[in-house]
């Protein structure tokens, strides 16, 4: 038998009616508060959230911020430090360090550089960058800055050189000077060997072509001549450093021992050289070029008044 539709209708419009009266009665509790506070709850999380979200990510674009005010405290450190060397004023060493902030990114009037002991440079590069999701936090701005500390002296070792004695008196930053031309030393124009290599030309090409096969020399080492070699053989050699910058060794005139197969240079400086020329004409053979005022060569360094370049290098 099938119910009544009217019977079914009149069963839930009471039980309706009933749930209605026990909820005003207060024995069944209203829902509808608990799912207000719950949405408040809810809104507060995802606020929360994306505020962190947010401060995570200005975060990141800050690190990636003080990456480059490292590299712009390094550069600027750098600059200063060979304005140091080249004997400017206090001004023109601000100066250029402060342009050399502003090409890279930094504020420079809230950076700082100090000089200090006349021999080095330390930049603080410092840029504020503002935030875009963690103000929701009251994190308007994110201060970055970054370090570096540059040191002026004369280089003390080196390495990559090529195999030729320098006389220290030539050295004259900017100007055109010839190499060769004359007699470094009894029986000698100026061609070195390294520890443990032969006398002769072949040694001598492969070393000009490979710098890097050289000795780590040090201030104060003794260098073997290599006599016996025609500047002709080693010319079309020599030529591909044509207006390439190359590093030598000084040498002083007054400190060379023995002859020949036996002569020696005393190291007593560094330089870098750029090759303009060579010329092969028997004694009067030459290389010319022009030392530079600025290098930076690594490796130790040795307290101004040494002689040689003046070098600048980093230290921290």
């Amino acid at each position: 038998m099938q119910p009544d539709s009217n019977f079914l209708l009149e069963n839930i419009r009471c039980s309706y009616l009933t749930q209605w009266a026990r909820k005003k009665a207060g024995f069944i509790p209203d829902d509808r508060g608990e799912e207000g506070q719950s949405l408040a709850i809810i809104a507060l999380s995802m606020m929360l959230f994306v505020g962190l979200l947010g401060l995570v990510i200005d975060y990141g674009h800050a690190t990636l911020i003080n990456r480059k005010m490292q590299v712009a405290a390094d550069l600027a450190a750098l600059a200063g430090a060979r304005e140091l060397a080249a004997d400017s004023d206090g001004d023109t060493i601000v100066s250029r360090i402060q342009q050399v902030l502003t090409q890279n990114g930094a504020d420079a009037q809230s950076s700082v550089s100090v000089v200090s002991d006349g021999d080095r440079v330390t930049v603080t590069a410092q840029q504020n960058v503002e935030t875009i999701f963690a103000s929701i936090l009251g994190i308007d701005s994110i201060e970055v800055k970054s370090s570096a500390q540059a040191l002026v002296g004369v280089a003390a070792s080196s390495l990559g050189l090529m195999p030729f004695a320098v006389e220290d008196g030539l050295w004259d930053p900017g100007e055109l000077v010839s190499l060769w031309g004359q007699s470094n030393g009894a029986g000698n124009f100026g061609w070195v060997r390294w520890t443990g290599q032969s006398l002769g030309v072949s040694n001598l090409r492969y070393n000009i072509d490979s710098p890097e096969r050289s000795d780590d020399l040090v201030i104060g080492d003794w260098v073997s001549g290599n006599p016996g070699v025609s500047f002709r053989a080693v010319q079309p050699n020599l030529n591909r450093w044509i207006d390439e910058t190359i590093t030598v060794f000084l040498y002083d005139p007054d400190e060379v021992i023995g002859q020949g197969a036996n002569l020696q240079y005393r190291v007593v400086g560094f330089a870098q050289f750029q090759i303009a020329s060579t010329s092969a004409r028997g004694s009067g053979s030459e290389i010319v070029g022009s030392f530079l005022e600025y290098v930076s060569l690594g490796g130790d360094l040795e307290p101004l008044g040494s002689p040689g370049t003046r070098t600048v290098t980093l230290v921290q």
